[in-house]
């Protein structure tokens, strides 16, 4: 009989652990290729930790990214602290002027023996004071200027006219209200007055 001798032992290829037995059967040496943490730590060496891996994060440390966050927080609150406060301040100081931007008559009331003519004038909505008079064609007398002031936010001011018949009948006047600042408008309609 023939002995055939020491079993063959397959080589390991790269990737691959390869291990020399022992005199007591157990692996002397273990070799591992590719990324990524030991299963276990080797001799002499420290276990490796999350800190280790992640990065410092002593409590000083931390402490110091607290404090740059807590001052990039400041600066952040200031500027938008500012900016909200310029745009108030440019809200409260700075007007439109204030302007008319039309005129018309716009109701007719018959009375007893008359008419109440109504116009409105409109404006931009800025503060201001609007003048004007009414302008009547009856005989001899002189128009009387007014002025009404108007609050930021209105944007229209009504004017009232009350024009009188005398006798009795039927006649026709023109009437018109013309606006005198800040803009100059008019604005003209026939009235029909009648007594009975």
């Amino acid at each position: 009989m023939h002995d055939p001798g020491p079993a063959a032992v397959p080589s390991a290829g790269a990737g691959h652990s390869s291990e020399d037995a022992g005199p007591s059967g157990q692996p002397s040496k273990i070799v591992r290729y590719g990324p990524g943490v030991p299963a276990a730590p080797l001799a002499g060496q420290a276990q490796l930790t999350a800190e280790h891996i992640w990065g410092d994060t002593s409590p000083a440390k931390l402490s110091r990214r607290r404090a740059r966050l807590a001052t990039l927080a400041g600066w952040a609150l200031t500027v938008i602290l500012l900016a909200a406060s310029g745009v108030l301040l440019f809200l409260r100081f700075h007007h439109v002027p204030f302007q008319v931007t039309g005129v018309a008559i716009t109701q007719q009331t018959k009375t007893q023996c008359g008419v109440d003519v109504t116009g409105r004038i409109t404006t931009n909505g800025s503060a201001g004071t609007v003048s004007y008079q009414w302008l009547l064609r009856t005989g001899g007398q002189p128009p009387q200027p007014l002025s009404q002031s108007v609050v930021a936010g209105q944007h229209a001011v009504y004017a009232t006219v009350a024009l009188e018949g005398q006798g009795h009948g039927a006649t026709l006047q023109t009437v018109t209200l013309q606006v005198l600042g800040p803009d100059a408008r008019a604005v003209s309609t026939a009235v029909a007055v009648s007594c009975p």
